[in-house]
């Protein structure tokens, strides 16, 4: 038999505080200078989850969701395209590609459809191909769109 642990076994400790009112505590988070939000969730890029209607919603709460990237590249982009009218136009958009195949023809697509965040969306981001896609699309972007790089799990 499996062990398991409801509410009433498990106490997280608080530690002292001299914060007097919610109101004090800001919660967002800043992926770079140009990308706050005002909680701090992402939403994976996964066909069950985040498709245009998740990244209007979770847009309109602060947060950033991230339109998956398994249907072809015009799919896609009519989703950032419907989200980009559903959102204000200081509202980031987030759009998933891969890191080999059309991962730079999707990239260009997207953008013209309003993204202005790409996640390179891989199992490992640890590895030799997210870096020579990150080198290549810094290269056709420069600055003028914010890359992430996923999944990354340790520091290296």
């Amino acid at each position: 038999m499996n062990e398991c642990l409801s509410y009433d076994d498990v106490l997280l400790i608080p530690q002292y505080s001299n914060i007097k009112s919610r109101s004090e505590v800001d919660t967002g988070i800043a992926l770079d200078k140009d990308n706050y939000f005002n909680i701090p969730i992402i939403t994976s890029p996964m066909d069950t989850i985040t498709e245009d209607a998740m990244a209007i919603a979770i847009g309109k709460l602060g947060g950033l969701g991230v339109i998956h990237r398994y249907n072809d590249i015009g799919i896609q982009a009519e989703m950032v395209q419907s989200t980009r009218q559903n959102l204000p136009i200081d509202i980031p958009i987030a759009a998933a590609i891969g890191i080999t195949g059309d991962f730079k023809e999707r990239a260009f697509e997207l953008c013209k459809a309003g993204a202005s965040i790409l996640c390179l969306d891989v199992a490992h981001g640890h590895h030799i191909l997210m870096k020579e896609s990150l080198e290549e699309l810094k290269g056709e972007f420069g600055s003028t769109i914010h890359l992430m790089a996923g999944n990354i799990a340790s520091k290296e």
